[in-house]
């Protein structure tokens, strides 16, 4: 569905919402093989220069909405862009028509309104951490192991509660065992990221929440959304979000709820959210192709962002050991039947830009 469509859909919304909207609307696609680059798009602060231009474009209104789809992402990037919508609008919602995990779940606490249908999900907002101290992942030395803060304070609970730990010599030797296997450099980094996604959901809360008389509230939803969800994929449905932050989480409304499904359904069409992409089906036969694929959305009435990535792919046979093909000279290995396939994607371009095609 191209931009021009949307609009309509985005109009519509705005009309029956007396708003201005921007949507934020993050990939989430899944691929064969796995991790194909530019269809499943995060978070992040290189958005935030084209957020300033959306918002320059809709101008200072009474009633904003950020209409949001996301996995989740950078948690630093939450902050500024919260800031950002705050300052430009009396009032500022967060429309969730499905999905708002980890980093999504985050802008949500810091809207004034979040509306979520029947099937919307937010997420626990415990970071995974990663930095050069990280252990090297086995099946790949060149990557390295993402650290889930809460499964490290979950080890020390663990030791306290279940096995029973209390001497402070035996606590020490746990604390030396997970030390033997994570860097102390990366244990530091987990404790200033424990401690930083804490402060951060306190700040966002306390924006439209009283800091003091609703202290108590505001660490209820903290400790629930860091900690006791106990994983990080659960899905926090409508009831249960409201149940934890209060009436500022409702439903659509009878006039609202179309409209919105409406507007996620052209973005979940443009982008095939409902089907893997397949790499042996896209290339076929060819050796060569190349793929503009495009990954998440910026836009409203006024002006459309999108986030493209180019590729070359290329695939030569994954041959036994001991077969041998007689290639001629700057020739490819031809690309037999009966064995599988190696994919390679060199990544030509990627990034932000304005949708001047109105894909």
């Amino acid at each position: 569905m191209a931009y021009a469509e949307r609009l309509q859909l985005i109009t519509s919304l705005e009309a029956a919402r007396k708003s201005r909207i921007v949507s934020y609307f993050l990939a989430d696609r899944e691929t064969f093989p796995p991790n194909v680059p530019g269809l499943a798009t995060q978070v992040g602060s290189e958005a935030q220069l084209l957020f300033i231009d959306q918002i320059r474009a809709v101008g200072k209104t009474k009633q904003l909405d950020l209409f949001l789809y996301t996995r989740g992402g950078n948690t630093d990037a939450v902050w500024p862009l919260v800031r950002l919508l705050r300052e430009n609008c009396e009032k500022l919602t967060v429309i969730v028509p499905f999905r708002a995990h980890s980093a999504g779940t985050l802008l949500c606490l810091g809207a004034d309104e979040v509306i979520m249908n029947d099937f919307s999900e937010l997420s626990p907002i415990d970071p995974t951490t990663g930095n050069h101290f990280n252990p090297p992942d086995p099946t790949n030395p060149q990557n390295r192991y993402g650290i889930s803060v809460e499964d490290v304070t979950a080890y020390q609970k663990l030791a306290e509660e279940i096995w029973k730990i209390k001497e402070e010599g035996y606590r020490l030797d746990v604390f030396k065992q997970l030390a033997q296997t994570v860097h102390p450099l990366a244990l530091g980094n987990i404790q200033r990221v424990y401690l930083q996604i804490r402060q951060l959901a306190r700040n966002l809360l306390t924006l439209h929440m009283d800091g003091k008389n609703d202290g108590k509230k505001i660490d209820t939803i903290i400790e629930a959304l860091t900690e006791k969800f106990y994983s990080h994929l659960h899905a926090i449905t409508r009831s249960e979000a409201k149940a934890l932050l209060g009436d500022w989480v409702r439903p659509p409304n009878a006039e609202e709820a179309p409209l919105i499904w409406n507007l996620f359904d052209s973005y979940a069409q443009t982008l095939e959210l409902r089907s893997r992409f397949n790499v042996p089906t896209f290339m076929g036969d060819q050796q060569v192709r190349d793929l503009r694929a495009i990954g998440a959305y910026i836009e409203s009435s006024n002006l459309s962002h999108i986030h493209a990535t180019d590729m070359r792919i290329s695939q030569r046979p994954n041959l036994p050991p001991n077969v041998q093909v007689q290639v001629p000279p700057g020739g490819a290995i031809p690309l037999v039947p009966w064995v599988g396939r190696t994919y390679d994607w060199g990544v030509q371009g990627l990034g932000w830009r304005v949708n001047n095609e109105g894909l």
